[in-house]
């Protein structure tokens, strides 16, 4: 089993306002491609970069972040390099990349949120009734699936509901990451973060380094009990998915 970097407060533990809850790096996420000749594609930075010599594609600020993101990107360069000139929409990326990291055995990461609880993929909720009586929302599913079927040209994809719960999932429990001056520059599935709930009222504010997000307490929490711990996003898929 793996299990993802995450550092959480411990529970029943008083959190002073502005401490950190839960600091977690992406399970899977995308750089926006309106960003992608503007910043690295691993580490969201601005600066000099240096396009990839296979795909011609993807951007990175330096051989370190290349590197590392090498793991991700060897699984989708071939397939972008194909592509080329068209640009797969983004949506359609953070799928595409989900499905690799799938199939290598991305359902047994494990990422804590506390010394013995954690989420899985699996562990995510799919909506998946609420998705499939949704006319407009399952015509663009279709859409989507089509484009992968053409992007992955011919590889056997994960079958129609399989699918549409990997793109519940994804809906419903992706991050706008955002910069310091809260423009969304990419997304991501944060598994551990996940368990926390929405609020209109809300007693944490999540902030991002990067790709690595930061929830924060906005109050002080005498005594974390995640299910009373609550913050303000709402998943940038949700308005495009």
């Amino acid at each position: 089993m793996s299990t993802m970097l995450t550092i959480s407060a411990r529970e029943k533990q008083s959190i002073p306002q502005g401490g950190i809850v839960i600091q977690e790096k992406p399970f899977v996420f995308i750089l926006s491609s309106k960003y992608r000749t503007e910043r690295c594609d691993f580490c969201f930075r601005e600066g000099q970069l240096s396009k990839c010599s296979v795909c011609r594609y993807t951007y990175y600020c330096g051989r370190s972040c290349q590197k590392e993101a090498w793991a991700m990107h060897k699984l989708e360069c071939q397939y972008l390099k194909a592509m080329s000139p068209r640009i797969l929409p983004d949506t359609a990326r953070l799928l595409a990349r989900l499905m690799k990291i799938l199939s290598k055995g991305g359902n047994s990461v494990k990422s804590y949120y506390t010394e013995k609880d954690f989420r899985t993929f699996k562990d995510l909720l799919s909506h998946y009734p609420e998705i499939k009586n949704d006319k407009s929302r399952m015509e663009h599913l279709s859409s989507l699936y089509g484009v992968l079927l053409d992007f992955f040209k011919g590889e056997a994809l994960p079958d129609f509901v399989e699918f549409t719960g990997m793109y519940g999932r994804v809906c419903i429990n992706s991050f706008s990451i955002c910069n310091q001056e809260l423009q969304s520059i990419g997304t991501g599935v944060y598994l551990a973060s996940s368990i926390v709930n929405h609020s209109c009222k809300p007693n944490a504010v999540v902030t991002f380094e990067g790709t690595v997000l930061f929830m924060r307490a906005l109050e002080v929490l005498p005594c974390l009990d995640w299910t009373q711990v609550t913050q303000h996003s709402i998943p940038y898929l949700v308005y495009i998915c």
